[in-house]
């Protein structure tokens, strides 16, 4: 986890066998915990599609989706 999280609460969800979790109660995109993997970034708005980072956004992403991802993420948004 980044510095930027290291003084907030962490909330998991384990479903289908996958570990989702945010770092705010108020946040709305849940990060798929990919344990032993380096490289995906996994990341779901429902905990049912889950989108990588590195191949689905932000064209596999609706116009609402773009902006919440933007707001949580935006280091990441820059890098695309």
């Amino acid at each position: 986890m980044s510095d930027e999280y290291e003084d907030c609460e962490e909330i998991h969800e384990y479903k289908n066998g996958l570990d989702f979790c945010k770092h705010s109660r108020d946040d709305k995109i849940w990060y798929v915990d990919t344990p032993g993997q380096e490289g995906p970034y996994l990341f779901s708005f429902d905990q049912k599609t889950i989108f990588n980072f590195w191949t689905d956004y932000p064209d596999k992403l609706t116009p609402e989706q773009i902006e919440i991802f933007k707001k949580e993420n935006p280091i990441m948004a820059e890098l695309k």
